[in-house]
């Protein structure tokens, strides 16, 4: 590093600093002049390594998939009800999280491809900003679910990806976790197609991991057998009365004591159904197994991803 990067990186820490209170500063300075900080680093770097896995394979999909990332066969519609029943076409932007992280969102705005605002009335500045939307999670999203939030040994534990459209969770869960069968169940034929041709170019263990091409209200006997749940929003892919539909089926399938992942808390998704006081003793909210580990995240970042235990049918 030169002279110009190392004052630089010294003008950050010292911004981090001097936000401190007296006791967090020391609480840092012990933290630093014990050198097991060395060993966090160790980690953070290992963490970011093999975040590469994932960002190499968004490299591949945004080849196979259009930029938007919704393919044709796709039916994609805002919700009509719950905390996204605002969104419309005009008012939001689907950008998917797993093929851009940040920094690739703000190149794509200064080339033009990617707009943050839209006009409320042409020839105008009256303006708002557009709502961004994913139907992916972030990479490390994935990273904070595995080295995170759920237990770090899920050896013999099967892990269903409800709705898996593009794979993030499935590669997520391949990499980041030794949980010993990763299904993906996904509706659509086209985004299956996807996932399969990323496991056959990455030569995934195939009988670990397995794309299942289904309703998952039509496969019961492999969701009674599931120990991790993970799904993401989906309310933009059902309407209310399926919706409702899914979530039945869930409390009567989904055996006690499995993992229930979402990113988005359950009291939002089942009040915005208007079912929320029929399965309130269904679920408990956990505390991350691996909590030791949410320094290496920005947790503001990971803030809506939620873990439960299931109780009772």
């Amino acid at each position: 590093m030169s002279d110009d990067g190392i004052t630089s990186a010294k003008c950050r820490i010292l911004e981090i600093l001097s936000d401190l209170d007296g006791t967090d500063l020391a609480s840092i300075e012990k933290w630093i002049c014990s050198q097991s900080y060395k060993k966090d680093l160790k980690t953070k770097k290992e963490l970011q390594n093999s975040q590469k896995f994932l960002k190499k394979i968004g490299e591949s999909l945004k080849k196979l998939v259009p930029f938007e990332a919704e393919m044709p066969t796709e039916t994609i519609v805002p919700p009509a009800a719950g905390d996204q029943a605002d969104c419309n076409k005009h008012n939001t932007y689907h950008i998917d999280e797993f093929l851009y992280d940040e920094d690739q969102v703000e190149v794509l705005v200064n080339k033009g491809k990617v707009k943050r605002n839209f006009c409320l009335d042409c020839n105008s500045r009256n303006i708002e900003k557009l709502t961004f939307i994913s139907h992916s999670m972030s990479r490390q999203a994935l990273q904070y679910i595995f080295k995170v939030l759920l237990p770090n040994d899920l050896e013999s534990k099967e892990l269903m990806d409800v709705g898996s459209r593009l794979g993030a969770v499935l590669y997520g869960a391949y990499y980041f976790s030794n949980v010993s069968k990763i299904v993906g169940v996904e509706i659509n034929k086209e985004c299956c197609e996807v996932q399969k041709r990323i496991i056959n170019q990455y030569s995934m263990d195939v009988n670990r991991i397995k794309i299942i091409h289904s309703d998952v209200m039509d496969i019961t006997d492999i969701v009674e057998c599931t120990d991790i749940f993970i799904i993401n929003v989906l309310d933009f892919f059902v309407d209310v009365e399926k919706h409702k539909k899914m979530w039945y089926f869930f409390r009567k399938h989904i055996k006690q004591g499995s993992y229930l992942v979402t990113n988005r808390s359950m009291a939002e998704t089942l009040n915005g159904l208007n079912i929320f006081e029929e399965f309130m003793d269904w679920l408990t909210i956990c505390k991350p197994y691996q909590l030791e580990n949410e320094i290496f995240f920005d947790v503001e970042d990971c803030s809506e991803l939620y873990l439960y235990t299931i109780n009772k049918k």
